[in-house]
């Protein structure tokens, strides 16, 4: 009984959360965007915690 009671609020709560999601999932750059700088920072070694390019 506790098993089916279970089962049932999985399936409720799944089903309420797939309900809720209307927008389809984008991943990634979409298309007619440009891609926005990108600043490293670094965490390790003598410039950690400082912008800098590693290149």
């Amino acid at each position: 009984m506790k098993t089916k009671m279970v089962v049932g609020a999985i399936f409720a709560a799944t089903l309420a959360m797939s309900a809720a999601a209307d927008d389809a999932l984008k991943s990634g750059l979409q298309p007619g965007k440009s891609p926005s700088p990108f600043h490293p920072l670094n965490v390790t070694g003598s410039g950690a915690g400082k912008k800098q390019c590693l290149v």
